[in-house]
């Protein structure tokens, strides 16, 4: 039907429809019949009549099948179904001694340690490095929790972070790790086993194959572990990337305006990711053909049939995908493009002059809206029936007016802000780092997607309600989190090596000697009193270099007997 009530890009006035194409909208509006028939409307349909001088009659209330199946100005009333979904919230309910590691673990479970430390080792041995020691998934799990601490604290340089200025002192992650030891494991960091992966151009090769197992847990342990609430978002979200990609995206009216788009399922509730879906691109350099419905369907299909409220953009947003979510039990409003197939000819002419009109069509469970704000903007729905609301905008002289605005105008601005709202804190002490490697940067986008639901877990949790000394409510910000779960990834985790003490010389009286040594070193007595001194001098016996005047206090400390 949406192929004969196409917009039409002439000029011309339409004069109506011929008895044919009465017939041919008969003929495909009988394909809909089936989610007609689901719906508790005060509208049905009786059978169909094929004779064409009687056309289409209903028993309830006699409007033409023909005026239901097309765009017209008539508002009819659509029963709208109850949400029928879990209970929102945390799916796993967590004792009150747990903390916020094991909230973290539900979504980044603690076996990818030990696979990062394996793919990690097998990297570095891969690059013939003979200096590298084998990582283990305890300095793994350290590593990520200084990855934390550094996006707490940043810093212009990471050297900053092992500066013994104590006025530029940083932070104290010099206790935990050295720096070359922290830069090795940046270099070599890897979390997947891309050897077994098909060349570019072959079939069967994966371009998310350097993070790809991981992914896919974390997506789907973020799917299980929180349930929607009614109201769910798709939009785009950004990993930022300036280098050389394939994929990468440039979306001038985002804030992070090139890198690698993500599709996300945001609960516009809190902000939390419950699915997502990294674009890769053309598939054979062909573009995809209807890419925002095929995505929309993907994010949407766990929950097909609950009664969900999707709100999406106009890239999305058409009369197609709304019949097709409509028939899975699933409500959608969205900012959709006049020229859009399927939509009534003519939206984009539609002459609205001041703040606060609007002109509402209807054709049977879809509604599109044209409101006047400081431009026409354009939405289509199938959830908001209903009279219209106000609004206050200012004005040009500084007064505040209270202007008419559609409920589809209003519910679109109340609950579309799900993915900006995962962004929001998503972006806030991010552990991003500078890398050469584009897929560092999605690994860390996962990392953070994996910090912020667990934050929002543990602040939904029942059991770790936080009230103050008045015994009143207060959340948990994510700052508090962050710094808490770093210090428990931490831990008691020292990667520093100790420097080998050689032991001490055994007691040889007639062996300790003053001569001089190979070559000019430190005064071992001296750099005790942080003075710097390099005799030639020393103790072969000891080992070390003194000079004169501390060869017999050097001795005098370490052999007391000798003096007696």
């Amino acid at each position: 039907m949406a192929e004969i009530f196409d917009s039409s890009e002439s000029e011309s006035e339409f004069d109506g429809f011929e008895l044919r194409d009465i017939n041919a909208a008969e003929e495909r509006y009988l394909q809909h019949i089936d989610a007609l028939n689901n719906i508790d409307s005060d509208i049905e349909f009786s059978d169909v009549d094929s004779d064409e001088n009687e056309g289409f009659n209903s028993d309830d209330d006699n409007v033409a099948l023909a005026e239901i199946a097309r765009w017209g100005d008539e508002l009819r009333p659509v029963q709208i179904n109850d949400f029928t979904g879990p209970r929102p919230g945390p799916t796993t309910q967590m004792d009150k001694e747990k903390t916020e590691i094991d909230f973290f673990h539900l979504i980044f479970p603690e076996r990818l340690y030990s696979e990062i430390a394996t793919q990690t080792n097998a990297y570095a041995n891969g690059r013939q490095n003979e200096n590298w020691t084998p990582t283990t998934s305890d300095e793994i799990k350290a590593y990520l929790g200084g990855q934390i601490v550094m996006g707490i604290i940043p810093v212009p340089n990471m050297d900053m972070y092992w500066y013994k200025d104590k006025l530029f002192h940083a932070s104290s992650l010099e206790e935990k790790f050295s720096r070359n030891r922290y830069e090795e494991l940046q270099r070599y960091l890897h979390v997947a086993d891309t050897t077994q992966n098909p060349p570019r151009l072959q079939p069967g090769h994966d371009k998310l194959a350097h993070v790809r197992p991981i992914l896919e847990i974390i997506r789907d342990k973020s799917l299980q572990e929180y349930k929607p609430h009614m109201e769910v978002s798709i939009d785009e979200a950004m990993i930022g990337f300036n280098g050389r990609l394939g994929f990468k995206q440039y979306v001038p009216l985002k804030p992070t305006k090139r890198g690698i788009k993500v599709w996300v399922r945001a609960d516009p509730t809190n902000g939390y990711i419950n699915d997502f879906q990294v674009y890769t691109g053309k598939t054979a350099n062909n573009p995809e053909q209807n890419l925002g419905k095929r995505v929309v369907l993907d994010l949407m299909t766990p929950v097909f049939g609950l009664g969900h409220h999707l709100y999406c953009d106009s890239f999305f947003t058409s009369p197609d995908l709304f019949i097709n979510l409509w028939e899975h039990g699933t409500y959608a409003c969205g900012t959709v493009r006049a020229n859009r197939k399927g939509l009534p000819a003519g939206l984009d002419r539609i002459k609205l002059k001041e703040q606060g009109q609007f002109v509402v069509k209807q054709k049977n469970y879809m509604q599109v809206t044209v409101w006047r704000d400081k431009k026409n903007i354009n939405l289509l729905s199938t959830n908001c029936f209903g009279e219209p609301d106000k609004v206050n905008r200012k004005q040009k002289d500084g007064t505040i007016k209270e202007v008419p605005c559609p409920l589809s105008v209003k519910h679109y601005n109340m609950f579309m802000n799900g993915v900006d709202h995962a962004d929001q804190l998503r972006s806030t002490y991010n552990i991003s780092r500078k890398c050469l490697k584009w897929w560092k940067y999605l690994f860390n986008f996962l990392v953070d997607i994996s910090i912020v639901n667990a934050y929002l877990l543990m602040r939904e949790s029942v059991n770790h309600q936080i009230v103050t000394k008045k015994n009143r409510p207060r959340q948990m910000t994510q700052l508090e989190f962050r710094m808490k779960l770093a210090h428990q990834m931490l831990g008691q985790f020292h990667g520093k090596r100790k420097r080998s003490v050689d032991p001490r010389p055994v007691l040889q009286p007639s062996n300790h000697w003053i001569e001089n040594m190979p070559k000019k070193k430190t005064c071992k007595m001296c750099s005790q009193n942080k003075i710097r001194k390099e005799p030639k001098t020393g103790c072969a016996q000891c080992k070390v270099n003194l000079c004169t005047e501390c060869f017999r206090p050097y001795h005098r400390k370490l052999f007391p007997q000798l003096f007696l």
